[in-house]
């Protein structure tokens, strides 16, 4: 089985691509960059736009029920790595539970709308 993925509550995707997609009992979220409701990218503030990004990916998971806590694989691009250190406090903030996701974070050359992040992830549906 595999389903689309879309909520209003979240960003409309900048290209060709689904917000998530479900397959079996993973929920794959694709790259989510700061832009919050208004339509305004946050720039050059991390910590505002890691947790912008993290929002939108909480009203992605919520479509199918899913919270931060199911999320088991993150990956982050940054486009400073220099960045980490506040990225990484902000996230952990997020990311509350004893198991944290598995990560990868790198730096980047650009991002789309020019941010200085993007998030993706996995998660699993432990209630199917």
């Amino acid at each position: 089985m595999k389903k689309k993925i879309e909520t209003n509550t979240a960003p409309a995707p900048v290209g060709s691509y689904s917000q998530a997609v479900v397959a079996g009992d993973f929920l794959f979220v694709s790259g989510q960059i700061p832009i919050e409701k208004s339509g305004e990218v946050i720039l050059n503030d991390i910590e505002k736009a890691t947790n912008v990004v993290l929002d939108n990916i909480e009203a992605i998971l919520k479509e199918e029920n899913l919270t931060l806590d199911d999320v088991i694989k993150s990956e982050v691009y940054l486009k400073d790595i220099k960045d980490f250190e506040i990225f990484n406090k902000a996230y952990g903030n997020r990311f509350t539970s004893d198991i944290k996701p598995s990560r990868v974070t790198v730096e980047v050359s650009r991002l789309p709308k020019d941010s200085d992040i993007e998030i993706s992830c996995v998660a699993y549906n432990k209630k199917n």
